[in-house]
Order: C-alpha cells, then structure tokens, then sequence
C-alpha cells in the first residue's frame, strides 16, 4: 500500500503541514478534517487544543519560544526574563510541554527536535506581519486580553469607556503599563501662586505584576470618582505613602461585612 504524504514526512526538512490541501476556504488533511488554516490544523489538530480567542496570540509566543531555543547566542536567562517574564514555575511548565509534543529532542530543554523545526518553519511562514515587530511584552499582554471571557472584555470595554469620558480634571487616575509592569497612578495639577503655569506631576503610583489585579484596583477607584478631588488633595499634600496607607484602608473596609 503507499504510504500517505504525511507518512512520507520526513520532520525538519519541509514546514509542518505540507501534506494539507487546499479545498475551497479549507484545507483538508488525509483524514477528511477541514480547518480554516494551516495554524488550526496544527493548534486543533495535532495539538488536540481547544479553538480560542487567543489562538494568533498563543502561537506567537510559541513562535518566540521556539525561535529562542532555536538561537545559540540567545542564553538561558535571558529566555527565562524575557519570555517568561522571570517565572521558573512558568517556564519550567511550558518547556516541559513542548517536550511533551515531541518539540523538543527528548530530555533537552535547549535543543528543537526535527518535528519542532518543522513546526518552527510553518509559523514563520504563516506568520502575521503586523506580529513581527512587536516587542514580546506586547505579545504576552495580547495574549493574556484575547485569552479573557466575555465579562472581561465587556469590563475592559467600560473602562476603556470611562477613560475618555472623564475628560480634564484637576487629579486623575489612569492605568499606564511600563515595560512588563501595570500601574496606577494619579497625577495632579498645580493651581494658584506660585503656580503659573499648570502641570500635571504624578503625585501617586502603584505598580502590579499582573494586569487584572491592576484593573480591579481601577474599577474599584473608578467607582468612587467623585472622590478624586479629595484624595488627589491629600495625596499632593500629605503625600504617596499616606495615601496608600489611606486607600488600603478604605478598599479593607469596603470589603467588610456590615456590623
């Protein structure tokens, strides 16, 4: 009996799917399965992974990943910051599945298998352009807002929303992320001699590791906005501690059961 294209695969020398073939909006595997593209045949099919939002976001990373391990000049902790964001629970979990799916050459952490070339040759020839030049920062905070249900992104939306509809006040609060951490700040502007020219100068800040933890603290601050006035006042003049000492314990009491 021939043997079928995909049994005829020899991995690492032609890009992963090869094999498929294009039928209409699908491509077709030697089964019968439709996908919608190369990538979901391979996300779906091969990987047995569930369609998601986050799909164009997830193999990008993965891309990243691969091409990393891929580069020799590229050291072990510079992955480990960069893509990982300094997390060894993280990394040490995403190396051991790429091992899993036979990615990696068995036992190795730092070497692609001939499958995982394959599979690194069909990414970077489906890749999204726009995707190229973006900083893995970029990625991994794409990935992590595709990767959110329904209320999340109807919640991001009204904060969004509420961003510009607060329009100019004197003190503001406005979620900001620099590099890979997320913050709050509040910034305040001057009026009044010896003021002559107002500016706005960041009177507070509150940085986070993890984006929702940020953005559940902005919900809460932005659900009392008339207070702004009252507490940019106090953190300009009694400054950024006490008003972290001060919206600590208002967030602690607005938590509390009623006696």
């Amino acid at each position: 009996m021939m043997a079928t294209a995909r049994e005829r695969h020899r991995p690492g020398e032609l890009p992963w799917g090869w094999w498929l073939r294009a039928n209409g909006a699908h491509f077709e595997d030697e089964d019968g399965r439709k996908w919608t593209s190369v990538r979901d045949a391979f996300w779906r099919g091969e990987l047995g992974l569930p369609d998601t939002y986050a799909l164009r976001e997830q193999l990008e990373f993965l891309l990243r990943v691969l091409l990393s391990v891929d580069m020799a000049e590229c050291g072990e902790s510079e992955r480990r910051f960069d893509l990982f964001r300094g997390n060894p629970v993280f990394r040490t979990f995403y190396m051991c599945w790429l091992g899993t799916v036979g990615l990696l050459q068995r036992g190795s952490t730092d070497d692609l298998s001939p499958e995982g070339r394959s599979v690194l040759m069909m990414l970077i020839a489906t890749r999204d352009p726009e995707w190229e030049d973006l900083p893995i920062a970029d990625v991994m905070a794409a990935a992590v807002a595709a990767s959110r249900d329904a209320s999340d992104r109807d919640r991001e939306q009204a904060l969004q929303n509420f961003e510009r509809a607060i329009g100019l006040r004197r003190h503001v609060f406005a979620r900001e992320t620099v590099g890979q951490s997320h913050a709050i700040t509040l910034t305040s502007m001057a009026s009044g001699s010896p003021a002559r020219m107002p500016v706005r100068r960041v009177t507070w800040s509150l940085a986070f590791d993890d984006q929702s933890v940020r953005d559940n603290l902005f919900a809460w601050i932005a659900a009392r906005v008339d207070n702004w006035d009252h507490w940019g006042r106090m953190a300009y003049s009694k400054g950024g501690d006490a008003f972290t000492q001060h919206l600590l314990g208002l967030v602690v009491a607005s938590r509390s059961p009623q006696t």
